[in-house]
């Protein structure tokens, strides 16, 4: 049996594009939570097994980018 991990990711719709395609490319099982057109975030939530951990680990350095980026474009 293979144990799987859930986690929740708040998605910026800059970086969403990128996402879906790694989502989509690893087959990743997903489920959409909220989308927050305010934020303009997208909350996702991810169900994954270890050995794809390092598809997480690219959607998690994706987001942290896009976020960098909107925090230059506020200042």
């Amino acid at each position: 049996m293979i144990k799987l991990t859930r986690e929740e990711f708040e998605i910026p719709s800059s970086a969403m594009l990128e996402v879906c395609s790694l989502i989509c490319e690893h087959e990743l099982s997903h489920q959409i939570l909220s989308v927050d057109d305010d934020m303009d975030i997208i909350n996702i939530q991810l169900h994954y097994s270890k050995q794809e951990r390092e598809v997480i680990h690219q959607i998690e350095d994706l987001i942290a980018d896009h976020g960098e980026d909107d925090e230059e474009d506020d200042e």
